[in-house]
């Protein structure tokens, strides 16, 4: 019995040597041989090169490099003959290989110009540390435009009031200052100058609303999320008063107007018509019909006046049948009789009838 139990372990224990010595064998020869990688020579950018900018052969270098999958051998560059006067499409840090996907086409002009896409303009605004998001908005970034103005609604006299607006949604920044790589340079031993200007990609007909907002109000630019590209279907406004509502609860009251100054008339005295004339007409000879008789029309200065003014003289039931004009006279005015004091006492009345 006990020597059959041995045999299975001396067998293992062979079996367990061998696999130690292959084991020792392999790592001997791993560490004996020398691993022999190939390198190839491309063109690497020598500085940090921004974004549409033109290449020169003082931006680029050839180098040596380990032949790696990330650069491929159809997008390498082997000659800075090839890479002069191309445009970068994008920023290029320093020490990275140039290849073809990070440049633009060929014929490209280099500066703002060649990043404008069709029908759209580039449009440059004042901003600060409040209206700039406090300079973290960097190129390619996506902001709304918001306007802060001063108008007067109604007519003349009627009181202003501020408004803000969103003028402008969904608006890629092309440019914070004159940097366009994307990431505004920040710290280092010199102190960088704060950006004072925003450039924005706006289509044809949003750049004179955009002019227009910048020259009579103030620009905010109120920066959007990396996903998020919904528009509002209506423009965004609010007044003061609807900004004091939203904070106080109740509308701001408004100052009763002043009462307008009562203008009082001068007295007018009135005036009494002057009394119009007054005629009367006087029919002298045969009444009978058919046959024409004499008349008078004599006129008065009013209808309690004896003062004649004027005759005429006229033909009734005539051929023509219409006064004939004659030359006004005038009669004398109308006397009383004389009172008996006129003619002396009661006795000369006697002798004289006598």
């Amino acid at each position: 019995m006990k020597g059959k139990a041995i045999i299975p372990l001396a067998l293992g224990l062979c079996i367990g040597l061998v696999a130690v010595k292959f084991g020792v064998d392999a790592i001997r020869k791993a560490r004996g041989e020398v691993q022999v990688q190939t390198t190839i020579e491309v063109v690497a950018a020598k500085v940090d090169i921004g974004a549409y900018q033109i290449i020169t052969p003082e931006m680029v270098d050839l180098i040596e490099t380990p032949d790696s999958p990330l650069v491929p051998a159809a997008e390498r560059f082997t000659s800075l003959e090839d890479l002069t006067g191309r445009v970068t499409a994008k920023a290029i840090p320093q020490f990275s290989p140039v290849l073809a996907t990070m440049l633009a086409p060929p014929g490209t002009p280099g500066g703002m110009v060649g990043r404008i896409p069709d029908g759209y303009r580039a449009v440059s605004v004042k901003i600060d540390e409040v209206t700039g998001v406090a300079y973290q908005i960097n190129p390619g970034d996506w902001v709304d435009v918001i306007v802060v103005m001063d108008v007067q609604q109604g007519g003349r006299g009627s009181k202003k009031q501020t408004i803000a607006e969103v003028i402008l949604q969904n608006v890629q920044v092309a440019a914070i200052g004159q940097e366009t790589t994307g990431q505004q340079q920040t710290g280092g031993a010199a102190k960088v100058k704060p950006a004072r200007s925003a450039t924005l990609f706006v289509t044809d007909r949003e750049a004179p609303k955009l002019h227009l907002a910048a020259t009579r109000g103030k620009i905010t630019l109120a920066m959007r999320g990396d996903e998020d590209r919904s528009k509002s279907a209506s423009p965004i406004m609010m007044t003061d008063a609807q900004a004091f509502e939203s904070i106080h609860g109740e509308p701001e009251p408004e100052p009763a107007p002043a009462p307008a100054p009562v203008k009082h008339a001068a007295p007018q005295t009135e005036v009494e018509p002057e009394p119009e004339p007054h005629s009367v007409v006087v029919h002298r000879g045969s009444t009978v019909s058919n046959v024409a008789s004499a008349i008078e029309r004599i006129t008065f200065e009013n209808a309690d006046s004896s003062n004649v003014i004027g005759v005429r003289d006229g033909v009734a039931g005539g051929a023509d049948g219409i006064f004939k004009a004659k030359q006004p006279k005038r009669l004398p005015r109308f006397e009383p009789p004389p009172r008996d004091d006129d003619y002396g006492t009661d006795a000369d009345s006697d002798m004289d009838m006598e």
